[in-house]
């Protein structure tokens, strides 16, 4: 069985890897832009040294001047944005690293809560042998027995009702005439019209045998919401039972003098509680910085970045530039030829890196909604109370492979809080040493129920009445 806490440092370790993979793919990516405005400032340099060999082109300057300013302006721009870029990633390392430091701080916190809790459970189950026989625990034992099994019967029958109306309003649902009469309010004193609209809906009303149809209906839908309804009476009712009897469990603990080790528990449960707090803290702080990141990384990319590659291809367009080839193309000297091949080996080495930066761009973007799926993840399992002491998962292997596959993009985040829904064991409540040894379940709170306390062989019930598969109102259904 894998812990609370356990699961809990397995998402953490994912998250781990999901930010270390995207700060490698980050580092790819400033690598080949900074590659790709490199090609193209050599390009430029190129196109310069043709330039000077083409004499006749020069004779104005104004060639050479533009393409010196241009140089410039395109490295004061890269310079702008590689600091911008660098500066943020700073800011957002340094959030990261302050996660790492509160989960450190959180696991242990959450090591002294285990050890608290276990000296406490080794104290209760000796305690608990010694009332054992005690009328007030005996009764209050068969009130949690029987507030239990009330609460598990009833909620089967509502679940049967439920999955029952969801079945037999079907025909209804299908049959248009009976829905427009039954929106209408046709038969309810909410019902108004005009008398010759009045008519027509009465006779409509006849054709598909409404009046009785109406009742099952209502019927249908009304019955399931009623025992609902007292499901959720006897819930509370359940709740103030296991109530009872976690305070008499604690009022014997602490008559017994462990009164000392439960406010150790207490205490390392609420320093728990705050170091957790501060793990979601640096969390958002990292999110903050890492949009704030992305603003300038995206910025850099599609703002300065592309005004230095706007600039470059802008006068890789220039008509000049054009005459400069067809010039070293007629000449066909030496040097000429080899100034043109290396514009060449540069031009293609620039589609290759745009290339590259695409692809890392995806990768990048991919990996970040990985990483949005187990923050996700995360959230959910701390709302649910997973990391409570006590609980734990029955299908750690699922859960295991859950996570290999979203670290691997194969799985979404969502897949996750699934398969812990249904593999959670939460702390046992009722009397004796439970598996926390702890006797405050409603305490902590946060947590989701943990299922019937005293499961039974409960018969399934009958279906529910009120409109039978077989129905028909005589209209379209």
């Amino acid at each position: 069985m894998l812990s609370g806490f356990e699961a809990q440092q397995s998402i953490d370790q994912v998250y781990a890897q999901i930010r270390n993979e995207e700060a490698r793919l980050d580092s790819a990516l400033r690598a080949a832009s900074d590659d790709a405005a490199r090609l193209r400032q050599e390009r430029l340099n190129q196109l310069k040294a043709l330039a000077g060999l083409k004499f006749k082109l020069l004779q104005s300057g104004a060639l050479a001047r533009d393409l010196d300013a241009a140089e410039q302006r395109v490295k004061g721009l890269l310079e702008r944005a590689r600091a911008e870029v660098s500066a943020a990633s700073r800011r957002r390392d340094d959030a990261h690293q302050a996660i790492l430091s509160a989960e450190a701080a959180r696991n242990g916190c959450a090591a002294t809560l285990e050890a608290a809790v276990r000296a406490l459970k080794t104290f209760e189950a000796d305690v608990a042998s010694r009332y054992a026989a005690d009328p007030g625990w005996l009764a209050l034992k068969t009130e949690l027995e029987t507030a239990q099994n009330t609460h598990d019967e009833a909620d089967k029958k509502a679940k049967q009702a439920e999955d029952d109306r969801e079945k037999k309003k079907i025909p209804y649902e299908s049959d248009p005439l009976f829905m427009y009469l039954w929106r209408r309010r046709l038969g309810t004193s909410s019902y108004a019209s005009i008398f010759l609209i009045r008519l027509v809906d009465e006779w409509v009303a006849r054709l598909v045998n409404y009046r009785e149809a109406r009742a099952n209906y209502a019927m249908l839908n009304e019955i399931p919401a009623r025992l609902r309804a007292h499901v959720e009476d006897l819930a509370a009712a359940l709740t103030t039972a296991k109530q009872r009897v976690a305070a008499f469990q604690q009022e014997k603990t602490a008559a017994a003098g462990g009164a000392p080790l439960q406010k150790k528990a207490a205490d390392a449960k609420a320093a728990l509680d705050a170091a957790e707090a501060e793990v979601s803290r640096a969390h958002q702080s990292f999110e903050a910085a890492e949009a704030q990141y992305r603003a300038v990384a995206d910025n850099g990319q599609k703002g300065v970045y592309a005004q230095a590659i706007d600039l470059m291809v802008e006068n890789d367009s220039r008509d000049d530039i054009a005459t400069l080839f067809r010039e070293a193309a007629r000449t066909k000297s030496d040097e000429d030829r080899a100034i043109v091949e290396k514009i060449d080996q540069l031009t293609k080495g620039i589609a290759s890196a745009d290339r590259q930066v695409g692809q890392l761009r995806g990768s990048l973007s991919e990996a970040a909604q990985r990483r949005a799926e187990i923050e996700r993840a995360r959230a959910e399992f701390l709302q649910r109370g997973y990391n409570n002491p006590g609980g734990g998962f029955g299908n750690e292997a699922s859960i295991h492979d859950v996570l290999g596959g979203i670290l691997k993009g194969v799985i979404q985040g969502a897949v996750l809080g699934q398969v812990m829904q249904q593999g959670y064991r939460g702390p046992q409540s009722g009397w004796g040493p439970r598996d926390d040894g702890w006797a405050q379940p409603s305490d902590w709170g946060g947590g989701r129920s943990s299922g019937p306390v005293f499961p039974g062989g409960l018969d399934d019930g009958g279906s529910m009445g009120g409109g039978g598969d077989d129905f028909s109102t005589g209209g379209s259904f």
